[in-house]
């Protein structure tokens, strides 16, 4: 993702790093910074993993929002919004068929990075070698995900693939 900004956007090299190690901050180690440190001072009424996924979802989704509008707002690598608008869909399509199909938000997130992710990689690259591995690396998350049971996270990672991989590769269309 880091030097795709630079072969999308025009962006210098420094930029692009900059961009890269912005958006690891701000989608890794900041939320696990605010989970801890909420969870450390009992603020949490429960366990992160015994949440309910409504509130986890509209946290997650809360903050790819303010992220999207931060790339926009500095005038960032448009591959980098649309893949962050991707995850935003993915998320909403868990939030509104919730009450009618139960979906597996980290197997629709998963889906949607099996195609947004490869994707990314077979332009950075030019060959299949990355995005390869990182098709490899997200079946095994798959596969960890069906320890319980192979329907509700397959069909889960197909939404996600419909939804955030598609609508990614539908804003890369228009981007080009």
């Amino acid at each position: 993702m880091i030097l795709l900004a630079s072969l999308s956007s025009g962006l210098t090299t420094a930029a692009a790093w900059a961009w890269g190690a912005g958006t690891v901050l701000l989608l890794l180690v900041f939320p696990w910074l605010l989970v801890r440190t909420l969870d450390r001072r009992g603020d949490l009424r429960s366990s992160i993993a015994r949440a309910p996924v409504t509130p986890v979802i509209l946290g997650a989704g809360a903050l790819c929002f303010m992220i999207l509008r931060l790339i926009l707002w500095l005038d960032g690598p448009r591959v980098l919004a649309a893949a962050v608008f991707a995850m935003l869909a993915s998320y909403a399509t868990v939030l509104v068929f919730s009450r009618a199909v139960k979906l597996d938000w980290s197997a629709v997130s998963i889906g949607a990075a099996a195609v947004v992710v490869p994707i990314l990689l077979l332009s950075i690259s030019g060959g299949p070698v990355l995005p390869a591995a990182a098709g490899a690396v997200l079946c095994v998350l798959l596969a960890l995900r069906m320890r319980g049971g192979w329907q509700l996270p397959l069909a889960s990672a197909a939404a996600g693939a419909v939804v955030g991989g598609g609508l990614f590769m539908l804003l890369q269309g228009l981007n080009t």
